[in-house]
């Protein structure tokens, strides 16, 4: 049984890893791992507007205090929060409790460290396998009792630090900034009043409405929202404020490749670097409109993780997922909403009134996306199956990327083509070798 993913767990809360029981556990080896590495500091907790998360918070601070362990607690706070705070101040690691862009009666954990990146998934590995054991509570009550204390100004201190870097002090242009009535949701309008034309939606949150109709899965609501109040842009962030997806009310719904583009021709001119990170399930066209500026594209496995791994590996410009999560790594450890916001601003002033002529101008290819059924416990091999598939596509003009899912047994099957559309005969082929390698 495999607990942490890419980027910590998450699930309906009240069930398998959220239960009352796991949840408890979680905290024991949580708190074991840190007294088994003789760790000092406090440990840092934020929490993303949902419901649950108190009740969350609640639970792993009585078994930390229980064992001890001072806690500091962070309140309502984004993902990239913590993860400043991580790297502006002393903590042990972080805790962050959300579960990130789904619905309201989900929730999760992700782990940081204490540098502000997330948490080495050998660390993770180490948790988990306390969390499975039979020995849960190995270290017992040691006669001290942890304290909890309150972080001072947390959001403050976040946000304080990424404006640092932001030159802008106007916009002409009209923005709609999408809340998701997530962790932006309470403190951001105030810290960013003096931007004019900026107005809020979605910035109401009560415990039930996170990622409810609105935010970054919500592009097209956002578009409709911006078009009927005059608006000339609009960006939406998810729940616990990760990742930004942006919309113009010429061009549309903005393709996170395009903008990365523009990200990227905007900030080279003062970087010596010439390479950008993204994930393997980016469009085949980035590649294409990169090459035009002699860059070089790494690409990663699907995740944040790896994404900003090698960005610091390579010493890349930055880097993204077309998700809409995008790192920059002079500014922030982790994949940050607010800060891709605060570029897209910067790219307004650049290209003024001609961006949504200059995104007209990159190239995006047709993409197809589906999931393939496995038979249970199906021991299919992936590279195997690339290799064939691939012997079927044009490179030049085609891209597939066949991922099997964590969770659910199925393969998660991405196709890009310019003109002709192969992916019935590459469906077949993969279909065919399911039933091959199961017989």
């Amino acid at each position: 049984m495999k607990i942490f993913g890419s980027d910590g767990f998450r699930c309906k809360f009240g069930v398998d890893f959220l239960t009352f029981s796991s949840l408890t556990s979680f905290a024991h080896a949580l708190a074991d791992y840190y007294l088994l590495n003789d760790l000092k500091n406090s440990i840092v907790i934020a929490r993303d507007t949902r419901e649950s998360g108190r009740i969350i918070e609640q639970i792993i601070v009585s078994v930390l205090n229980f064992k001890g362990i001072d806690v500091a607690l962070a309140g309502v706070l984004p993902t990239p929060g913590i993860s400043k705070l991580l790297e502006m101040e002393e903590f042990a690691l972080g805790c962050m409790i959300t579960a990130s862009h789904n619905p309201y009666y989900d929730n999760g954990i992700k782990l940081l460290g204490i540098d502000g990146f997330k948490l080495d998934k050998k660390i993770e590995f180490e948790i988990e396998k306390i969390m499975l054991s039979s020995k849960l509570d190995c270290i017992t009550f040691n006669k001290k009792i942890g304290k909890n204390t309150t972080v001072s100004s947390p959001f403050e201190k976040y946000i304080n630090r990424i404006l640092q870097d932001f030159k802008v002090s106007s916009i002409e242009a009209k923005i709609l900034i999408d809340c998701s009535n997530g962790a932006y949701s309470y403190k951001l309008q105030e810290h960013l009043s003096f931007l004019d034309n900026i107005e809020y939606k979605s910035n109401i949150p009560n415990g039930n409405n996170i990622n409810l109709k609105c935010g970054a899965l919500e592009p097209d609501l956002l578009l409709e929202s911006v078009i009927k109040g005059g608006f000339d842009y609009g960006v939406a962030f998810d729940g616990d404020g990760d990742r930004a997806i942006f919309v113009s009310k010429v061009y549309g719904i903005i393709e996170t490749e395009k903008l990365a583009f523009l990200f990227f021709k905007m900030l080279s001119s003062n970087n010596f670097s010439r390479v950008i990170s993204t994930s393997e399930i980016s469009n085949l066209a980035f590649l294409h409109n990169i090459n035009q500026l002699g860059c070089e594209v790494k690409e990663t496995l699907v995740g944040d993780r790896f994404v900003i791994e090698s960005v610091n590996q390579h010493q890349a410009i930055f880097g993204f997922e077309p998700s809409g999560h995008f790192y920059f790594p002079n500014i922030c450890k982790s994949m940050d909403g607010l800060v891709a916001a605060l570029k897209f601003i910067e790219l307004i002033n650049t290209f003024g009134e001609n961006l949504p002529k200059e995104l007209v101008k990159l190239k995006h290819y047709c993409r197809i996306t589906k999931n393939i059924d496995l038979p249970h416990n199906s021991n299919i091999d992936l590279t195997h199956l690339l290799s064939k598939v691939n012997q079927l596509i044009n490179k030049s003009n085609e891209k597939i990327i066949i991922r099997k899912s964590m969770w659910d047994p199925v393969l998660r099957v991405y196709y890009d083509y310019i003109e002709d559309n192969n992916f019935e005969m590459i469906e077949k082929s993969i279909l065919k070798s399911i039933v091959e390698e199961n017989i």
